[in-house]
């Protein structure tokens, strides 16, 4: 059976081969010419997710063990304190006959929003803009030095535009989105980001 990763990759893929699609259906709208599919852009875009996929699956799990989305709990009063377990977890646990409901969870505001920060306007979109212009530069065979500039020139117009939407993406993602399944919304929210960075591997 395939694990959560292998189907968040194949999803994520599925996904970015759509907006592909999209893209070049958009470009030869806007340049007035027939559309003609470009399977090598096609398949160089899908690459890459398959690559970045994985290690951004992993990304999304340490984020979660560091900086929990809800309030971390004991399950009983003898448990020991260095034995907390995530409530996103347990909520999946059945409660024991007679034990009454469970308490509603609460939603960590500090975490969540430490993981926002970190993922969203630091390292996680820095890393994710220069993977994608490297990876698709050795896709391409571009030389190291038009990998470079791409990296210097496109990696903060690219971050910049990304502000626009992944900020709220993440909070959602973050605060209601089970970590398994977090890549795979993020990449339902990128469809149209997957459009514009289309967009941006044609040009470089």
């Amino acid at each position: 059976m395939p694990s959560p990763m292998a189907k968040a990759t194949v999803a994520s893929a599925a996904l970015s081969g759509a907006s592909n699609i999209l893209a070049q259906i958009l470009e030869a709208y806007r340049d007035e010419r027939p559309f003609a599919f470009d399977a090598g852009m096609f398949l160089r875009f899908v690459t890459v997710t398959f690559l970045s996929a994985p290690p951004n699956y992993m990304w999304q799990q340490l984020l979660e063990r560091t900086f929990p989305a809800y309030e971390r709990v004991r399950p009983n009063a003898s448990a020991s304190p260095d034995s907390p377990r995530d409530l996103e977890k347990q909520m999946a646990d059945k409660p024991e006959a007679g034990a009454g409901p469970e308490p509603k969870p609460k939603l960590n505001l500090k975490n969540t929003f430490a993981k926002w920060f970190i993922d969203c306007i630091t390292l996680g979109a820095i890393f994710n803009t220069v993977a994608f212009f490297v990876l698709m530069g050795m896709l391409k065979r571009q030389p190291v030095a038009v990998i470079a500039r791409n990296v210097r020139t496109e990696t903060i117009p690219v971050i910049v535009a990304g502000y626009k939407i992944w900020p709220f993406a993440s909070i959602v993602s973050f605060s209601f989105i089970p970590v398994e399944r977090r890549i795979v919304f993020l990449n339902f929210i990128g469809l149209l980001w997957g459009i514009y960075m289309s967009l941006v591997a044609s040009r470089v």
